[in-house]
């Protein structure tokens, strides 16, 4: 039975964003949305919730089992978004109140007919039953307030608050980019345990494919405002039916064999507003044709339930599964980094608990683990952002865990690239500006000029005159590696660098630092969540559980042959590549 049915949807604010998608979700069915940033995946959610930023439109028609939403008044879909439709975000610190409890969160969710508002006792047996329905058995997170939850837990108290007034529709957008590989197995798993106990239908958005292909009965492809590609998520998956389609998977790290060369799609998603009479993916694609540029193709059905809006049948690319030169063979030099012992503790909680490691010079060494197994914390170490309480750091020769000795020097031997780069760039300053004051720090012999780290991290010299606002995040990733190379630093520490960018982006980023650390001789210190991601661009791994190291070793021995259960653990969490 046909839960949802979208037709025609529209959106529409100072240009035209969502262009005639139709979509539908049955009861019990899990449907995914995928595609690259600025696809238009979120507005078609916001549309379909009625909860479109001031300023858009949308027409078309939405209904949810008969009942029209779209064009609906304020008081009928207030009366549908919780109780009949729910939504799980990407960030759950933002979806809950600082102010108020685990517990307080979902009983102000729970219907408000019926004993609830009367009836505390009742209200508290309530709310101890919807905990455990996200598999939290505790009592006492109920009384805990947000910041003292792990993100794993926030994002289950999250989700028990939006399945509070048991909806029929729950929309869950990039409900897990921001957990470890083992949490987001977790909510996953527990995600499809209360779809399949409820019969409910999930709407699931998502630029992770793996994830989009383990979880959804169905995925629908959006490209530039448009589906280019619907049908089965495990057909869709080994024979992709539309370029785009392809290109996506062929971006995709792999967690058990090593890319020779990592292939991201060139350019980048169009305004929808300018490509509504031609093939919108026609600029990006390797196998465009004189015909392509004529008309826009139409979504046809070329097999049962599949559908593309390509005009030809779809060469697959080819993945060369070997490994690259640049990591086949490491041969590091002498250590350039090397930690003793180090110790770090913040009140009771032991964040490092003597983690001993090295890295060689133009070696790269991945961190590994779950939130709070340390690897943030060593790096902030290294970086003088905090203050070990004991062991040792070495770089170059230089001790930096001495107050007050890091000086200029420390700070050209070592720079850092962050996760969300729109954090790290000032707004204000163009991105010649930010380069120029970031090189300005280097000795006169080691530095590059603007131009040259632009073209080093493969951006035109006209980006110069841009401010980060008008940059994607792939873009404003590459700036932010710029700068940090600015200095010819010796060492460059990563912490979770491409975890929030798009498949496409995500590879361009990591064979651009594969180049930095083959071309420049940089050594790396890679923290990641994402076992796929560091079989690509380390050599060796260290494995890190509760603030100490429980494995280390080559790469490829790590994991493919790994010994300690918790490595073994996340090795099982990762989802299969496709």
């Amino acid at each position: 039975m046909t839960l949802l049915d979208v037709t025609g949807l529209t959106v529409t604010g100072r240009h035209l964003v969502v262009d005639g998608v139709d979509l539908t979700v049955s009861a019990g069915e899990t449907v995914g949305l995928v595609g690259e940033s600025g696809s238009g995946k979120s507005l078609t959610a916001r549309a379909v919730a009625g909860l479109l930023p001031k300023g858009m439109t949308a027409t078309g028609s939405v209904t949810l089992s008969g009942l029209r939403l779209l064009g609906a008044r304020e008081r009928v879909l207030r009366s549908v978004r919780g109780s009949r439709i729910a939504l799980l975000m990407q960030d759950p610190f933002a979806m809950l109140n600082p102010l108020i409890t685990a517990g307080a969160h979902i009983a102000e969710s729970l219907p408000r007919t019926g004993p609830v508002r009367r009836d505390r006792a009742w209200r508290r047996t309530e709310v101890a039953r919807r905990l455990a329905e996200v598999g939290i058995d505790d009592p006492s997170v109920s009384g805990r307030y947000p910041f003292q939850l792990s993100g794993g837990m926030r994002q289950r108290i999250a989700l028990a608050a939006a399945l509070a007034r048991d909806p029929e529709l729950l929309i869950a957008d990039e409900p897990t980019t921001a957990l470890d590989a083992t949490t987001q197995h977790e909510i996953l798993t527990l995600l499809r345990e209360v779809q399949r106990a409820r019969g409910m239908g999930v709407l699931l958005i998502t630029h992770d494919l793996r994830v989009a292909f383990e979880m959804c009965d169905r995925v629908a492809v959006m490209y530039a405002g448009r589906i280019v590609e619907s049908g089965p998520g495990f057909d869709v998956a080994k024979v992709p039916a539309h370029p785009y389609t392809s290109g996506l998977l062929a971006a995709l790290p792999s967690a058990t064999v090593t890319l020779p060369r990592l292939e991201g799609i060139p350019g980048s998603v169009p305004s929808a507003g300018d490509v509504t009479g031609t093939c919108a993916f026609a600029d990006r694609c390797s196998q465009v044709d004189a015909d392509c540029g004529h008309a826009r193709p139409p979504l046809r059905e070329i097999t049962p339930g599949r559908h593309t809006a390509c005009l030809y049948e779809v060469r697959p690319r080819p993945r060369v599964e070997q490994p690259p030169a640049a990591l086949r063979e490491p041969s590091p030099g002498a250590p350039l980094l090397t930690i003793d012992d180090l110790s770090k503790r913040y009140g009771e909680h032991t964040a490092l608990g003597g983690v001993s490691l090295s890295v060689g010079e133009g070696e790269s060494v991945g961190v590994v683990g779950e939130s709070g197994s340390g690897k943030t914390t060593l790096a902030r170490c290294v970086l003088g952002l905090a203050v070990p309480d004991g062991g040792r750091i070495e770089l170059a020769g230089l001790d930096l865990t001495r107050r007050g000795r890091r000086g200029d020097r420390a700070h050209r031997l070592v720079q850092c690239v962050f996760q969300d780069p729109s954090t790290s760039l000032n707004p204000s300053l163009t991105v010649g500006a930010t380069l120029a004051e970031a090189a300005a720090q280097g000795t006169r012999e080691g530095r590059l000029s603007v131009p040259e780290l632009l073209d080093l991290v493969g951006l035109p010299a006209s980006y110069a005159e841009r401010r980060p606002r008008a940059l994607s995040g792939g873009e404003r990733q590459r700036v932010a590696i710029a700068r940090a190379l600015a200095v010819r630093p010796a060492l460059l520490i990563c912490d979770e660098p491409v975890a929030s960018l798009d498949v496409s982006v995500q590879a361009h980023v990591l064979e651009l630092l594969r180049t930095v650390v083959r071309d420049l001789g940089t050594s790396l210190l890679f923290i990641t969540h994402d076992l796929a991601v560091v079989r690509q661009i380390t050599n060796r791994t260290v494995v890190l559980l509760k603030g100490k190291i429980v494995e280390e070793g080559k790469t490829p021995q790590i994991l493919d042959t790994p010994s300690h259960p918790y490595t073994q653990k996340l090795l099982a969490s990762v989802p299969p590549t496709p």
